[in-house]
């Protein structure tokens, strides 16, 4: 049974029950950002930490790889994916990513690390539109107004963000930086 388990908990599981597990504190926040129950859910720590937890779950995993996640890392020559195991000091080499867009390709090659991302950017994301929802209750800025900033900070966090700021500025006339 412990096999079985183990062989169920892939890289592909945790990014379809990450991708999966947001979209109803999404659906919440966008369509019901005033109920009790969307408050309770989003404006406690429960569900940033399960995020983090992940997030941190994988990154140890990049830095200590193990075959608890049947863990396919990188792309060999072929271009297909294999299972190349990382030496914990080559950690540092995930830094690189700083020093030029042909080195961040180089780990956007690596599925391990393009999920720790994608954790990255789901939790972002989501604590903006948890900001952006609870901001419009405070300035009473309508669902409806808020909707299409919701759904861009869904897809692109930033564009999402930059068009609930102009709304609100345009509709509550208010717009401090120290605010943010």
């Amino acid at each position: 049974m412990i096999e079985s388990i183990k062989d169920l908990f892939t890289l592909g599981t945790i990014y379809q029950l990450a991708n999966i597990g947001v979209i109803p504190l999404w659906l919440l926040i966008i369509f019901a950002p005033r109920s009790k129950i969307t408050q309770a859910l989003v404006n406690n720590l429960f569900i940033p930490a399960i995020l983090a937890f992940t997030y941190g779950f994988l990154a140890l995993e990049q830095i200590y790889p193990s075959d608890s996640l049947n863990n396919v890392t990188q792309k060999d020559s072929s271009g297909l994916l294999s299972g190349l195991k990382q030496n914990p000091l080559d950690f540092l080499n995930n830094f690189k990513l700083y020093l030029g867009l042909d080195h961040l390709m180089v780990l956007m090659d690596n599925t391990l690390f393009v999920l720790i991302f994608w954790i990255h950017f789901l939790t972002i994301s989501l604590f903006l539109g948890v900001w952006i929802a609870n901001d419009a209750i405070k300035y009473n800025i309508h669902k409806y107004i808020v909707f299409f900033p919701l759904i861009l900070t869904y897809f692109s966090g930033p564009i999402g963000l930059f068009l609930y700021l102009i709304l609100r500025l345009i509709i509550a006339r208010k717009f401090r930086l120290h605010d943010l």
